[in-house]
């Protein structure tokens, strides 16, 4: 029973980690992905007053194939109604992550309250079917309707209801397809069906992600740039994030694990940066736009911050990595020997000798 219950909660979350890690870009906030996972917690708890409540008007059969479903991916997607409006939702990438956290929360106590009312001797079994069909189902369903509303996120006026009730028909068939097929007596051919629409959805959200980062690497080709504080150099290497490890190998080797790191998560804050701006440019909502400003103001900051802690020879050596073939040599001689503010008695190696003791 305990190895059933490690894997009832530890499976769940290990796709939704999965499913996370998707996000090259990293829009959507780990602070949002565990509240939405707590929320799913929650859903849970009311779904089963509600489904108890309608058990006595409808019937357990007509409960289980039609009305649990419609009520729980009602229940389920109520904070992703919510996350939507929020300044810091880019696309509906954040919104996929978002959902198959509130659906994994869910999943996982429901797994536990299965696992409660079977034997020891197939608790283990149980959990695991369970894990890699109903969980997933669970997660993949609130995912969809996080895809719905995300994308149609920039709508006006009855758009944005159209794109909820959309996300709601996709979640709702998912989940009356899956119990209607599990519930029938197929034999072994059951087990394999449910696993096999756990496990698709999980692809049909992956496979949503992808779409929603090409459109999102066109945006970061349309908004990064000297205007947002990013250099030509560092854009072509925020392009090509998906090959980072290979990318910025060099400067691991140069300066050290640490700062390869820094530079990670620099280039990670500039294509957050770039997507806010797109996002905010898309917005029909004026006080929305003057918040996400507020968000991007914090991110230059930041940007400023890190840039300045790597120094500027680091920053020499990422910008060498990709440069533009259209970038003039003398611009990115200029943009590599960055500096600041010097007296006019100095000289030019004289500065630089102090840098690169500064470097070591």
């Amino acid at each position: 029973m305990i190895l059933g219950t490690l894997v009832a909660v530890a499976v769940p979350l290990a796709f939704l980690a999965l499913v996370r890690w998707l996000d090259l870009y990293a829009s959507g906030s780990f602070q949002g992905v565990l509240v939405c996972l707590g929320w799913g917690i929650t859903a849970f708890w009311l779904a089963f007053l509600a489904n108890t409540l309608a058990l006595g008007r409808v019937g357990f059969v007509l409960l289980v194939l039609l009305v649990a479903p419609v009520i729980e991916e009602a229940l389920k997607s109520l904070i992703l109604v919510y996350y939507v409006r929020r300044a810091d939702f880019t696309y509906f990438v954040d919104g996929a992550i978002y959902g198959f956290a509130a659906g994994t929360g869910f999943a996982v106590l429901e797994n536990l309250l299965s696992l409660s009312r079977t034997g020891n001797e197939v608790g283990l079994a149980v959990a695991s079917s369970r894990a890699f069909s109903t969980a997933l189902m669970h997660g993949s369903a609130s995912a969809l309707v996080g895809v719905s509303l995300g994308r149609l996120r920039f709508g006006r006026g009855a758009s944005r209801f159209g794109a909820l009730l959309l996300g709601w028909a996709a979640a709702m068939s998912l989940h009356i397809t899956f119990n209607n097929v599990v519930n029938r007596n197929a034999g072994v051919l059951t087990p394999v069906l449910a696993v096999a629409i756990g496990l698709g959805g999980v692809v049909l959200i992956a496979a949503f992600i992808f779409w929603g980062l090409r459109q999102e690497r066109r945006w970061l080709r349309e908004t990064l740039g000297l205007k947002v504080g990013v250099s030509a150099g560092e854009s072509a290497v925020v392009l090509k994030l998906d090959d980072l490890d290979r990318l910025l190998a060099p400067v691991g080797a140069y300066f050290g694990e640490e700062r390869r790191k820094r530079v990670e998560t620099f280039l990670r804050l500039q294509a957050q940066l770039g997507l806010k701006r797109k996002v905010q440019e898309l917005t029909p909502d004026p006080k929305l736009r003057a918040e996400m400003e507020a968000q991007v103001s914090v991110l230059r900051r930041e940007i400023d911050t890190v840039r300045r802690g790597l120094g500027v020879y680091c920053m020499a050596c990422v910008r060498s990595i990709l440069p533009p073939e259209t970038e003039p040599l003398w611009v990115r001689l200029g943009q590599t020997l960055e500096t600041r503010p010097r007296s006019s008695g100095s000289n030019l190696w004289g500065a630089l000798g102090e840098r690169m003791n500064g470097e070591q």
